[in-house]
């Protein structure tokens, strides 16, 4: 059986590790004794985990199994990628065999309605969404934090390195403005051009920023932009609040520094709750960030008794009525 499975590593500095996958797997409907699992999933302190779907014409268990008792985990059932069979989560562990947990976040049987549902619905590919969370103590010195060396910054680095070596000294020393209101910020051209497409485009053309080295920006705050101009040199970010991180992933995805965005969206997720959706899924709809809806609407699918009676809702369909819409139809309304 064919199995599509995506998952991210997503690191809090805090005490807590965030990982976030979603599987999807095709013709469930057809079950019959039934048994496959993801591949091995490795976490900090040398923990693992896995998930396992099981089954028969009779029932139905999804299964995460991890050598940690101390995981939290929230799954969403969606068949179809649109219509939310049901959504869970565990605190703890149901059962543990030697040096395994095992969490069972759903079981169903031929008697469950969400069971009847599954076998009958026309589209019978399910994907599940779900985070796991390691509360452990999580040494430092392991984390991706803001500010390390890590890989990503290693590599932002070494790309540096090669603008400098195949550029000219004239071109390496030629400048560029850029202005926001009435404040400046003055660019290596050749940095900004080697490291977004969307630059070193707008120079290619006959434009005026061409002839003038002086490129105008309306709808970026000059901090979040001096952040971005530090990062195509350094590969390295300061430390950004939830509001600083949505503006920066904005500045991101507007001139394709995409290395930028992914550091973004790996801090914004751990941080995305239920009062700061709004803001999120107009990121996520606007840039069509698959991996920023995926967590949206996991969000959403764990509350969403509650989430139709905000005001948040209520906002969304009067400020961005085709985004609200395209929720409704995720949800098969």
């Amino acid at each position: 059986m064919d199995k599509y499975c995506q998952h991210h590593k997503i690191y809090n500095g805090g005490k807590s590790e965030y990982y976030f996958f979603t599987w999807s797997i095709p013709e469930v409907s057809l079950i019959n004794n039934l048994s496959v699992s993801t591949e091995q999933f490795k976490m900090l302190n040398e923990n693992t985990y896995y998930a396992s779907l099981y089954g028969s014409k009779d029932d139905i268990t999804f299964r995460i199994t991890s050598n940690s008792g101390n995981l939290k985990c929230f799954v969403s059932m969606i068949i179809g990628s649109k219509t939310l069979l049901l959504s869970k989560s565990l605190n703890a562990s149901s059962s543990s065999y030697g040096s395994f947990y095992y969490y069972d976040l759903i079981k169903l049987s031929s008697k469950d309605e969400s069971f009847q549902k599954l076998k009958t619905h026309p589209n019978n590919t399910v994907a599940f969404i779900c985070k796991v969370i390691y509360p452990g103590c999580v040494s430092t010195g392991l984390v991706k934090k803001v500010g390390n060396i890590s890989k990503d910054s290693l590599y932002n680095l070494r790309s540096l390195a090669a603008v400098l070596r195949n550029s000219s000294e004239s071109s390496l020393k030629e400048k560029v403005l850029l202005r926001v209101g009435e404040e400046t910020e003055t660019v290596s051209k050749a940095v900004l051009c080697a490291r977004s497409p969307v630059f070193a485009k707008m120079f290619e053309n006959d434009m005026r920023e061409v002839k003038e080295n002086v490129v105008t920006v309306t709808d970026i705050k000059m901090p979040v932009l001096k952040v971005l101009v530090s990062f195509l040199y350094t590969g390295k970010l300061p430390s950004c609040d939830f509001e600083f991180l949505c503006d920066l992933y904005y500045a991101s995805d507007k001139y394709d520094v995409s290395e930028l965005g992914q550091i973004c969206v790996g801090l914004l997720i751990p941080q995305i709750s239920m009062r700061n959706i709004h803001r999120v899924m107009k990121l996520a709809f606007f840039h069509n960030d698959e991996l920023l809806k995926s967590t949206v609407m996991a969000l959403i699918a764990t509350n969403i008794e509650t989430w139709f009676s905000t005001n948040d809702w209520i906002n969304l369909i009067n400020d961005e009525p085709k985004i609200a819409a395209d929720v409704l139809n995720f949800f098969d309304f």
